[in-house]
């Protein structure tokens, strides 16, 4: 009965654990480039449980049968991040990127490098790009990019031209005013080994020392850059809710087990032991 205890209070710390799983994806629901977390369970070692009964035995009650066995709680095993794709959403900012497919976006902060999704960039007061976190957006050298206006255009291999406006002679002696491309630099996107991710922020990550990354293959349509264009949270709001209901009902009824059986043992106490 004892070990009921123990099963019991297992489930309700399991259900507090996955309730804060969920709330810090629903609180981060309208994060630009936030990756939710799923938790996975594990069951504690099961018991291996028998009876005493009056079988043949040479001492009385001593023959044992194997019942079967019975667990005696369960844990959060891991947490694991979700890197499916959020929904677009549309900004019209020059500045704003989406990456879609894999990949994340390099940035230099003051607590070193970090990855992201969050493609939300600005212009600081030194013309560097930067990101809603302040970080420096990198390009391919690992330079920190110098933009001196809004007039841009990203293309989808994550190349960012300058568009100066010029005036053309036309063929039939006229002239036009054109915009045309210059090159400023390239954003790095890179593939991050997904065990490797460490949450550093609502939606930034580390790695740890020594791991690797791979520059993201811009010609097999596996990544692209959207210009324009911001990645929502990839947090089912209406699911979300939904499981959160039901862990309180699991946690209620957790609860009452423990109570019934805390119960049951005072009463093995006070009333049976007088």
């Amino acid at each position: 009965m004892i070990r009921g205890l123990y099963t019991a209070a297992s489930g309700m710390l399991l259900g507090l654990r996955q309730q804060d799983v969920l709330a810090g994806n629903m609180a981060n629901a309208s994060t630009v480039g936030y990756k939710a977390e799923a938790s996975s369970q594990s069951a504690f070692g099961a018991i291996l449980a028998s009876s005493i009964g009056d079988g043949l035995s040479p001492v009385p009650g001593g023959d044992q049968r194997v019942i079967g066995t019975f667990g005696t709680g369960a844990f959060i095993d891991r947490t694991r991040i979700v890197m499916a794709q959020g929904a677009d959403r549309p900004t019209g900012s020059p500045l704003d990127i989406m990456v879609r497919g894999e990949g994340f976006l390099v940035e230099r902060t003051p607590d070193g490098i970090r990855y992201t999704r969050d493609g939300h960039m600005t212009r600081n007061d030194q013309n560097i790009l930067v990101n809603s976190h302040g970080g420096e957006v990198l390009d391919t050298d690992g330079n920190a990019i110098t933009v001196d206006t809004d007039n841009v255009r990203i293309k989808s291999n994550g190349a960012i031209y300058r568009l100066v406006p010029t005036e053309v002679t036309l063929q039939d002696g006229t002239t036009s005013r054109e915009n045309q491309e210059q090159l400023i630099a390239s954003l790095q996107v890179v593939l991050v080994p997904l065990p490797a991710l460490i949450r550093a922020g609502d939606s930034q990550f580390a790695v740890p020392d020594g791991t690797e990354t791979t520059p993201a293959d811009f010609t097999n349509g596996t990544t692209n850059i959207v210009q324009g264009t911001l990645e929502e949270a990839n947090v089912g709001v209406n699911d979300t809710a939904t499981d959160m209901f039901s862990l309180a009902r699991v946690f209620s009824a957790s609860q009452k087990v423990f109570s019934t059986i805390n119960e049951t043992l005072q009463m093995a106490v006070h009333e049976i032991g007088r």
